[in-house]
């Protein structure tokens, strides 16, 4: 396995207990050799190990320990990419050792203490300065998922800023892929694996996008309890401050920039159709709608879709408007769909027909997530008024500007549009929205 640069970063005890493992090319093309490879391969399976014998201790995961310097295995760790003088650096992409959180867990739970000792008061000191270090614990059910909201607590992400290491993790992008060629696969490789190389690449920023995206209606939170001296930990509800959400919102809406989306000319020329055997396996693609070329718009898509699905979801703009209905001074989610809305179609001329063909295809894409969004029974009434608020002027908007400027893919859009604000309840015609490839690396 390790001679032919796949890696294996992923693995999981199932509901069973079975412990299922993933290969991923993930980082493959970013090691200068294979043996740099290797090495990086057996920090994970060393970290990996670490993490299945903390469950076998008892240990849950703790989704927030990224966020202090690794703090414990029982994360799920995203590989981290270092730059060092212009190059990536992969010296240090997994943590050695357990961390801090691990060995205050361990304390806790298998501490022997003398038998005149008061057990409890001697457990309840080791929990006190815990929380004066600072060993925030966030579970499951708060750290998977588009929707939860504490903005330190997510999966196979890095950093202490989430939103810092998001920008970080776009300047890895882009060097990865002026990186990438034909020395990204092995000789006598068929030229169309490329793609599958290609993949985890220019999604390479999907969990850190997600990781920053909970800062947008986001909540800082503890499992705090009630105790002699009042609450602890005393910091257990905090709403994002309101300019670190339009910070966050930003650097996620730099991400569906055309020129972040559109792949460079010699990468595209690589591309051949998939070679004569070689469409089955356990590889990763792209779905297409140029079949058998690779889809360059749709790719792009489905990156635009992964920071619009997000800053659309139901429960998040939910708390948004909760939060502005609280303290006017926290962004409305009215702030977030105007904001997407001026980037996707207030942008200057794009520099070239690729860029132009990729704004389009957003526009497009950003008006049937609208719709869905409106059209959504789940989400709540104020939701629902913003999202459809936002079709009615990009409605007005286009039926003026369509007068003097004809164009069949606004047209198509405005069509959509009136057809969904007259009769939301009769079956609308749309393109179903390519989907995004398997990649998380544990689950569904």
């Amino acid at each position: 396995m390790l001679g032919t640069g796949m890696i294996p970063v992923y693995a999981q005890t199932d509901e069973n207990g079975f412990c299922a493992f993933g290969d991923s090319p993930e980082l493959s093309y970013l090691a200068s050799d294979e043996k740099d490879s290797a090495e990086m391969s057996l920090a994970r399976i060393r970290q990996l190990s670490a993490h299945e014998v903390g469950h076998t201790l008892g240990f849950a995961h703790n989704f927030a320990a990224s966020s202090y310097n690794r703090g414990s295995v029982m994360d799920y760790p995203a590989p981290m990419v270092e730059i060092k003088n212009g190059r990536l650096d992969l010296s240090n992409a997994y943590a050695v050792g357990i961390g801090a959180f691990d060995k205050y867990s361990v304390k806790f739970a298998y501490t022997q203490f003398p038998a005149e000792s008061n057990e409890t008061a001697e457990l309840e000191k080791i929990i006190i300065k815990g929380v004066a270090d600072g060993m925030l614990y966030i579970s499951d059910n708060d750290g998977r998922g588009l929707d939860t909201a504490h903005p330190l607590a997510s999966i196979w992400d890095n950093g202490t800023d989430m939103i810092a290491t998001l920008r970080h993790e776009m300047l890895v992008r882009r060097i990865g892929l002026s990186q990438f060629g034909l020395n990204s696969i092995p000789k006598g490789t068929p030229l169309s694996e490329l793609e599958a190389k290609l993949i985890p690449l220019y999604l390479h920023h999907r969990y850190q996008l997600v990781s920053a995206l909970k800062s947008v209606g986001g909540l800082y939170f503890t499992y705090a309890v009630k105790t002699d001296g009042g609450i602890s930990p005393n910091r257990y509800r905090e709403i994002v401050a309101p300019e670190r959400q339009r910070e966050a919102l930003n650097a996620i809406l730099e991400t569906i920039k055309p020129e972040e989306l559109a792949l460079p000319e010699n990468i595209l020329k690589l591309l051949p159709p998939r070679a004569d055997g070689f469409d089955n396996g356990t590889g990763e693609y792209f779905q297409k709608r140029t079949e058998p070329v690779f889809d360059s718009i749709g790719a792009a898509m489905i990156a635009a879709d992964l920071a619009m699905t997000g800053l659309l979801e139901p429960s998040r703009a939910a708390r948004m408007n909760e939060f502005n209905a609280q303290d006017k001074k926290y962004p409305h989610f009215r702030e977030t769909v105007e904001t997407l809305v001026l980037r996707i179609w207030k942008l200057p001329k794009p520099v070239n027909n690729y860029h132009a063909a990729i704004l389009s295809a957003e526009q497009n894409l950003l008006a049937q997530r609208l719709m869905d969004l409106t059209a959504n029974p789940e989400a709540a009434i104020e939701v629902r008024a913003v999202s459809n608020e936002a079709l009615f002027q990009i409605n007005e908007t286009l039926k003026i500007e369509l007068k003097t400027k004809p164009d069949a893919n606004k047209r198509l859009i405005q069509q959509d549009i009136e057809r969904f604000l007259t009769r939301p309840d009769a079956p609308r015609q749309r393109t179903t929205v390519l989907p995004i490839p398997p990649g998380e690396p544990i689950g569904n």
